[in-house]
C-alpha cells in the first residue's frame, strides 16, 4: 500500500498550524503565530485567505518540503452545514460556504476548507475536510426538548473524538463501526459523547455551555439561575459568553490553567480551588455516567483525550470512578494533525469512501412534525 504524503492546514486566530504526514509518520507539525498587522486591512476573515496562503507556502519553503510529493490536502471543516462524519472532497458548495461562513462561526478556521481547496487546485491535487465541527449524527430522541420545535444541535470535538476512537479500534484489531465507546475530550471545553457502532449518535453540547463544568465553560446552568444572573445585570450576551467563554474555572479560580490551580492555589490551601476541581471531575463522571446509559450499559471502552488527559491526577480520580463502566484508555493530547491526514488517506488508499457536501443540514426537522 501506497504511503500518502498530506498537507493538513488548521487556522487559529493567532496562528496557522500547518502539518506534513507521510505514512503513519509526521514529518512536520507547526503552529506559526500570524501578525495581527498583517491583517489590519482585512474587513472580514476571507480578506485573510491571500495573505496565509502566502504565509503557508513561506512555511513549506522553511522546512524545505517538495510540493510535488503532496499527495492531498485537508483543511479543518468549519463554517459550514451540519452532515455526517466521515472524510469529504471539497466541492464548490463547501468552499462557499466556508468562505461566506454559513454557518455564523464567526472564526478564522472558516477558512481551512478555503484554504485546503486553494492549494489543491493549484498543486492539481484532491482537497478534503474531515469530520468537521458540525458533525451531527443524533438519534432521533437526543434531539428532543421539552419544547415543541426547539431541538438539541450537536456541538464536540467530532474531529479529535473519532479520530481517537479509530486509532484506539485498530490498536485492538476491531473496526470502530462495530464497537460503543464513551468518548471524553478534555481541554479548555470538555465533551462527552456516546459513540454507537461508528456514530456519535448522543453528546454534549459544550460551545452552546451544556456539559460539565470546563476550564473555560460554566457546564449545566438553569433557566432559574440564567434568570438570577439577568437580575444582578447581566445582559444576555454577558450570560453567553460566561457559559462559553469565560465560566467554569476561570470564573470560580480566576484562571483556566489547572495545574497552576493544583500546584499553587490547592497546595497553597485554597479548599474552594480544591472543591472546583473536583466538581468539574464529578460532572465529568456524571455525563459519561448519563452516555453509559444511552449505550444500555453496552460499552466497550472509554477513550479519554485531550490536553487534560495529561493530569495524572484527574486521570486517576476519573479511573476510580468510572472503571464500573468498562475499561479506561487514555490518549492524551489532541490528534487534529493526524485526523485530517488520515481520513483524507483511508480515501487515497480505498479504506473509506469519500462523501459528498450537499449544503443542506443534515437535520431539518422532522417530517411528521
Amino acid at each position: 500500500m501506497k504511503e500518502y504524503t498530506v498537507l493538513t492546514i488548521n487556522p487559529g486566530s493567532t496562528t496557522n498550524k500547518i502539518g506534513i504526514m507521510k505514512g503513519d509518520e509526521i514529518i512536520l507539525d507547526t503552529d506559526v503565530k500570524t501578525n495581527p498587522e498583517d491583517f489590519v486591512n482585512c474587513a472580514t476573515y476571507k480578506d485573510q485567505v491571500p495573505i496565509r496562503l502566502k504565509q503557508i507556502y513561506a512555511i513549506l519553503k522553511e522546512n524545505h518540503i517538495d510540493l510535488k510529493s503532496i499527495d492531498a490536502v485537508s483543511g479543518r471543516g468549519v463554517g459550514i452545514y451540519s452532515c455526517e462524519g466521515g472524510t469529504y472532497k471539497i466541492n464548490d458548495i463547501a468552499y462557499e460556504h466556508a468562505l461566506n461562513d454559513q454557518a455564523g462561526i464567526n472564526h478564522p478556521a472558516t477558512l481551512g476548507i478555503v484554504l485546503a481547496k486553494r492549494i489543491g487546485d493549484e498543486l492539481n491535487i484532491p482537497s478534503f475536510f474531515v469530520n468537521p465541527m458540525c458533525v451531527d449524527e443524533l438519534c432521533d430522541e437526543a434531539r428532543i426538548t421539552g419544547v415543541k420545535g426547539i431541538y438539541r444541535t450537536s456541538r464536540a470535538h467530532p474531529l479529535n473524538m473519532k479520530q481517537t476512537a479509530i486509532t484506539h479500534s485498530e490498536l485492538h484489531g476491531v473496526k470502530y463501526e462495530d464497537c460503543n465507546y464513551i468518548v471524553i475530550h478534555m481541554g479548555g471545553a470538555i465533551s462527552v459523547a456516546a459513540h454507537r457502532h461508528g456514530k456519535a449518535i448522543d453528546q454534549t453540547r459544550i460551545t452552546d455551555g451544556q456539559g460539565p463544568i470546563s476550564p473555560n465553560r460554566t457546564g449545566d446552568i438553569c433557566f432559574a439561575d440564567v434568570r438570577e444572573m439577568s437580575r444582578n445585570g447581566k445582559t444576555l450576551e454577558e450570560i453567553r459568553k460566561l457559559c462559553t467563554r469565560s465560566g467554569g474555572l476561570i470564573e470560580l479560580c480566576g484562571t483556566d490553567d489547572v495545574r497552576y490551580i493544583r500546584n499553587e492555589m490547592i497546595a497553597k490551601g485554597d479548599q474552594f480551588a480544591k472543591l472546583a476541581l473536583n466538581a468539574m471531575e464529578y460532572t465529568i463522571v456524571k455525563w459519561a455516567g448519563a452516555m453509559a446509559g444511552v449505550l444500555k450499559g453496552k460499552t466497550d471502552a472509554i477513550l479519554i483525550t485531550g490536553g487534560l488527559a495529561k493530569d495524572e491526577i484527574l486521570i486517576s480520580q476519573l479511573k476510580e470512578d468510572l472503571s464500573w463502566i468498562a475499561p479506561i484508555y487514555v490518549y492524551p493530547g489532541s490528534f487534529e494533525t493526524e485526523a485530517l491526514a488520515k481520513g483524507a488517506m483511508r480515501v487515497l488508499n480505498g479504506q473509506e469512501e469519500s462523501r459528498e457536501y450537499s449544503g443542506y443540514p443534515v437535520f431539518e426537522g422532522f417530517s411528521f412534525s
